[in-house]
């Protein structure tokens, strides 16, 4: 096997690993794992050990079996949570999109950072592209500082300890007036306009977010667009239960 092989089958084996637990055997010992994977019980028992410090399996001290960890809940959640909402707000960012003609996206919080989980492209020839899964930080831009804007204060402290360029003081602003622009901020001649999504409990947990050339943008249309975005958020929020 060539050397750069190697990581790939440790993850083959990792994964097989995960796949032994199904409905009927949610818990596995060490020598059951083994045997479904056909694997010896030193190399089984070095990536369970590494699986169970990463969190993606838990074992029960009293009884020696292994069940998945916590870890798995939490990306499962987040994958399902993903696609319901990609899927709820994709309607209602096509319905914006189709008034002005201009680039609608979907923003989530990954690692500190907000990521576009959906995207509606402008046809017109001079667009800002942004493509899903770009990232960008949350201190700078609308939909970032929407969705610092909503999260624990200690977190928000800490975030704007590092990249001090919005404040408190806007972030309250933000939060007040349940929007946010962005004129220019992180591309020269590029506008935007973003508002929070809800869940079900109230707690925002995306922003919507419409953006463009500031020429398009700026001038006696700009409050219309302010307030169809608010109302994007405010009916993905609605579907989604709020």
């Amino acid at each position: 096997m060539a050397a750069t092989d190697a990581p790939v089958r440790a993850i083959d084996r990792a994964l097989d690993i995960l796949d032994c637990f199904e409905p009927g055997q949610l818990e596995l010992t060490l020598t059951d794992i083994a045997n479904r994977i056909d694997l010896s019980m030193s190399t089984t028992s070095r990536i369970v050990a590494t699986l169970e410090k990463r969190r993606y399996l838990v074992r029960n001290t009293d009884t020696q079996r292994y069940s998945l960890g916590s870890r798995i809940a939490q990306i499962g959640a987040l994958g399902l949570s993903s696609m319901d909402l990609r899927k709820i707000a994709l309607p209602y960012m096509r319905d914006l999109n189709a008034l002005y003609n201009e680039g609608v996206s979907l923003y989530v919080i990954r690692d500190d950072e907000r990521i576009c989980v959906e995207r509606v492209e402008s046809t017109l020839p001079l667009r800002r592209v942004v493509n899903v899964g770009d990232r960008h930080p949350l201190t700078r831009g609308a939909a970032g500082r929407v969705l610092l804007a909503y999260l624990p204060r200690e977190r928000r402290e800490a975030i704007l300890a590092r990249d001090p360029f919005t404040s408190e003081e806007a972030l309250e602003e933000l939060r007040h007036g349940g929007y946010t622009v962005s004129l220019g901020e992180r591309e020269e001649g590029v506008s935007s306009i973003a508002a929070p999504i809800q869940d079900a409990r109230g707690e925002v947990i995306a922003a919507v977010s419409m953006s463009g050339p500031s020429v398009r943008f700026e001038g006696s249309g700009f409050s219309d667009k302010i307030s169809k975005v608010k109302k994007t958020a405010e009916l993905i929020s609605r579907a989604l239960g709020r």
